[in-house]
């Protein structure tokens, strides 16, 4: 478990900010796909800042995405640090 999710409790008030911001619709996706999220759509509350960089989970830090972008969005900071870390080292002899 990431030290994120020991050190905070991010999902307490998604409730709220998901009933916030679903008053508010139509918006556009955070997530940068250019479309409306619109009612009926299947959508998630998504972090403008990510959590694991400490961004809170409030009202400005959080939008619309659709659950697709949302989704499809997970993992690429975690590659981005791993892929570095492989070119990094391409060339070197691992013994």
């Amino acid at each position: 478990m990431s030290q994120h999710h020991r050190r905070t409790k991010h999902t307490t008030a998604s409730p709220k900010i998901r009933a916030a911001i679903e008053a508010r619709l139509p918006l556009p996706c955070i997530e940068g796909c250019g479309r409306l999220v619109e009612r009926g759509q299947a959508w998630h509350v998504a972090h403008i800042q990510a959590a694991s960089q400490g961004g809170r989970t409030t009202l400005a830090n959080c939008g619309p995405a659709h659950a697709r972008c949302n989704l499809t969005g997970g993992g690429k900071m975690g590659a981005a640090v791993t892929n570095s870390a492989r070119r990094a080292a391409k060339g070197r002899r691992a013994w």
